[in-house]
């Protein structure tokens, strides 16, 4: 029989996607709970025994938030390899330290405006607010409902001012800002092309900082 690889997490990516979600279905788990709701009896996935259905259900229209998260530990360098751990059996998993920086990430997506209903509202209180209107609908309070508003919208952050000061930055600044080469010989190349692009916030900061000092 040949060697078959323990079923989990194999890289730090889906280590770090794995963990977020289960903190984002745990805030789902708790927003249901505040507003009255059985976790159990959901409308979109199959109900069955020990399933958080309902739970399931909400998170689907917040996800994003796990994966731009993600993205932005990836594309910061938060993430060390002093964070992970790989267990005897060979499964990856996050140290007390890397659990931390992920937790602290996922608490900065939730914790974004976004406008609602004439409102600058956090995230994690926009899931609350869908979770009421849900109830509402179902006793008959509200006559419509939907998922699609409040949405994230990105904004266009490739400016020609900001392709410029991609281009014409030295390695050397880049490196005192704390950035490595090969993320900005991917930045020039996309600066230089005529497709979109967009820039993590801390990226972002950095680059209209730069010059102005």
């Amino acid at each position: 029989m040949g060697y078959r690889r323990p079923v989990g997490a194999g890289d730090k990516t889906n280590v770090m996607l794995n963990y977020v979600y289960s903190l984002l279905e745990a805030e789902c788990m708790r927003t249901i709970n505040a507003v009255g709701m059985d976790v159990h009896v959901g409308f979109l996935h199959e109900m069955a025994t020990g399933k958080n259905s309902l739970v399931y259900d909400l998170q689907e229209p917040f996800r994003f938030l796990v994966d731009f998260a993600v993205i932005s530990l990836i594309e910061s360098r938060k993430m060390e390899n002093k964070d992970f751990i790989r267990t005897e059996s060979y499964s990856l998993r996050l140290k007390p330290s890397g659990a931390k920086k992920v937790t602290e990430e996922f608490n900065n997506w939730m914790n974004k405006k976004v406008a609602y209903k004439k409102q600058s509202v956090m995230w994690s209180y926009a899931l609350l607010l869908k979770a009421r209107e849900l109830v509402q609908y179902l006793v008959g309070k509200r006559k419509t409902i939907d998922f699609i508003k409040p949405a994230y919208t990105i904004e266009r952050q490739d400016s020609e001012e900001i392709r410029k000061k991609i281009l014409s930055i030295p390695y050397s600044e880049w490196k005192k800002m704390g950035f490595s080469k090969g993320t900005l010989h991917y930045m020039k190349k996309n600066a230089e092309a005529d497709k979109p692009f967009t820039l993590t916030t801390h990226v972002r900061e950095r680059l209209e900082m730069w010059g102005e000092c």
